[in-house]
């Protein structure tokens, strides 16, 4: 591949300074939020070397002292690619404020986009549409893994999965999952929580991340162990997979709630609610049932 020449088009503000001190003006007494300080993402490398562009458009609340919060990616193409790291950009963004009447207001709803263009010479890959399923498996790694999934194999595949997974710790979710349809569910949980609760890497944002998380929070929920529950919702942001499968999501979400309410936690609880309703949009909002059971929940 031709050395490519990489400029990354992000739709921000550059960084410059507002912050004046309390001897130089007085506060104002309406103001409107506005961006301080952004930062641009690096773009993935894995991308970048396969000639792969595309945009992601993050959305996340701006606090009463100007920080961001909440941040999940509302609409990004291809899936799985750059999620991870705009997220991580907009987390670190600055704003001014917004002041009523004398009072910091936060905003909800706030949205940046992030376009990632390649320049230069090199081959551009149109990865169409889908979802990019298991980017961090090896080609060699995932048709293994398919070979016995089609044949039902579940002893081979916890054997093949277990012999990997000190380089690929993601081998942890299948070797489960393979305990799971062993009828092993004490040891197969305990495979899936090693891979979601892994200390060396953040979650990743993959399909597999996706099928551990579904199956825990089911767990969790069907056998009470809400506390659990709770602590899977601090440590893996579900609205990033909401790209995946919206409906899918909001029925996670629906459980998660409900455990925050059962613990009395109920501002954590009526949060979730409420974002089952305002991430759903147009006809999908409609034809989706947990986002009137939201809707009920909070009395809409």
């Amino acid at each position: 591949m031709t050395r490519l020449f990489i400029v990354l088009v992000a739709v921000l503000t550059t960084g410059f300074s507002m912050y004046t001190s309390a001897e130089e003006t007085d506060t104002p007494v309406n103001q409107e939020y506005a961006p301080l300080e952004k930062k641009a993402p690096i773009y993935p490398y894995v991308s970048q070397f396969n000639g792969i562009e595309g945009y992601c458009i993050v959305q996340y609340t701006v606090t009463e002292l100007g920080a961001v919060r909440d941040v999940f990616p509302d609409d990004c193409s291809p899936v799985g690619l750059f999620e991870g790291v705009s997220v991580e950009s907009a987390k670190e963004f600055i704003y001014q404020p917004r002041i009523v009447d004398g009072v910091p207001q936060s905003v909800s709803g706030v949205q940046n986009k992030f376009t990632f263009d390649l320049t230069g010479g090199g081959k551009r890959m149109d990865v169409g549409d889908d979802p990019i399923k298991f980017s961090f498996l090896k080609p060699n790694e995932q048709r293994s893994i398919d070979k016995r999934l089609k044949k039902a194999d579940w002893k081979g595949l916890k054997k093949y999965a277990l012999g990997r997974q000190s380089s690929n710790y993601r081998m942890l979710f299948f070797a489960g999952y393979a305990e799971l349809m062993m009828g092993n569910s004490d040891a197969a949980y305990d495979f899936i929580e090693q891979f979601i609760f892994h200390e060396e890497e953040e979650v990743p944002f993959e399909y597999v991340t996706f099928s551990a998380i579904q199956t825990l929070v089911a767990h969790y929920y069907q056998t009470q162990q809400y506390e659990k529950l709770i602590v899977l919702d601090e440590h893996v942001d579900i609205w990033w997979f909401r790209l995946i499968e919206p409906g899918e999501v909001n029925r996670m979400a629906l459980m998660i709630a409900d455990a925050y309410g059962i613990a009395g936690n109920m501002e954590a609880s009526n949060k979730r609610f409420k974002q089952i309703v305002d991430r759903a949009s147009g006809d999908i909002a409609d034809d989706d049932p947990f986002v009137g059971m939201a809707r009920a929940a909070l009395d809409q």
